[in-house]
């Protein structure tokens, strides 16, 4: 568990900073400051693994304080969050090693937390959702060209083999929403789980522990597993944005996503075409099922 301290002397955005921190399972909101002028002394009390400084409240105090910091801890990291791009060329200068631009989302939150340990050596504490070590988040879509083709059965078995590495986390997300049977074939017990149409409902609340507590872990195979709606009327609800902000966050903590389509090529399965023909690419492999 890392520890981190932020600083922010605006009260909104720094709530904000808060609530995302809270969702991400391997950090420790170990102190947060309201004055640039305090935050060194809560440093040295503190004495977190991570620093994370709004620099628009005041931005010749707040670079300054970037320096005198750089200067006194120079192993320790420090994220920046400005809008300005300029600010944020200046706080590299004097010693930050990353930033991040409002509105953060926790995707990019979480994206730059790793990047800061892997560069710092701690990347091996993170575990994934099985307990990896590791986490590239390879997306595996299984599409079957007509019903009772085998596609689950692949899906399954697919995920199932990548699971049994030990190096490996995989979930497998049953994407065939009205006719999904994914928790069927793998005999997944107990349905009163949070189904994807839950996480769609919540979907501004959505952080990794939420989430998380959503797949259900199938203890022969390794395997977690996010179950498709569980009522035919709660389909509708569920659009490719949820999808898209659902799969974002498991690939920070999964090394494999295996993807069980439905047969009639809805937007929540095409998401990943439509928005992968660029660098945010979701699907790094489409298998067919004939």
């Amino acid at each position: 568990m890392q520890r981190v301290a932020i600083v922010d002397p605006n009260e909104a955005s720094r709530e904000s900073l808060r609530t995302l921190l809270l969702g991400v399972d391997f950090v420790w909101l170990e102190a947060e400051c309201a004055r640039y002028d305090y935050f060194f002394d809560v440093v040295q009390q503190a004495t977190p693994d991570i620093v994370i400084v709004a620099l628009d409240a005041d931005r010749p105090k707040s670079l300054g304080m970037i320096q005198l910091l750089t200067a006194q801890y120079p192993k320790m990291p420090i994220i920046t969050i400005s809008m300005d791009s300029a600010t944020l060329l200046q706080s590299l200068q004097r010693g930050a090693r990353h930033f991040l631009t409002p509105p953060i989302s926790l995707e990019d939150l979480v994206s730059t937390l790793r990047k800061v340990l892997s560069e710092s050596g701690q990347q091996e504490q993170i575990t994934g959702g099985s307990g990896g070590t590791k986490a590239n988040g390879q997306v595996i879509s299984i599409l079957g060209s007509r019903g009772g083709v085998g596609c689950t059965s692949l899906a399954v078995n697919l995920a199932a083999t990548l699971a049994a590495d030990p190096e490996n986390s995989v979930a497998l997300l049953d994407l065939d929403l009205a006719l999904g049977d994914a928790d069927i074939a793998i005999d997944l017990p107990g349905s009163e789980n949070i189904s994807l149409a839950d996480l769609a409902r919540n979907i501004e609340r959505l952080d990794m522990n939420y989430l998380r507590r959503a797949l259900v872990k199938h203890v022969e195979t390794g395997i977690s597993v996010l179950r498709h709606p569980l009522e035919l009327s709660e389909v509708s609800s569920i659009h490719e944005g949820h999808v898209e902000r659902i799969l974002n966050l498991l690939k920070i903590s999964y090394t494999h996503l295996v993807l069980d389509l439905s047969k009639a090529l809805l937007p929540t399965d095409i998401m990943h075409d439509q928005k992968g023909r660029g660098s945010n690419r979701q699907a790094d492999l489409l298998a067919v099922a004939e």
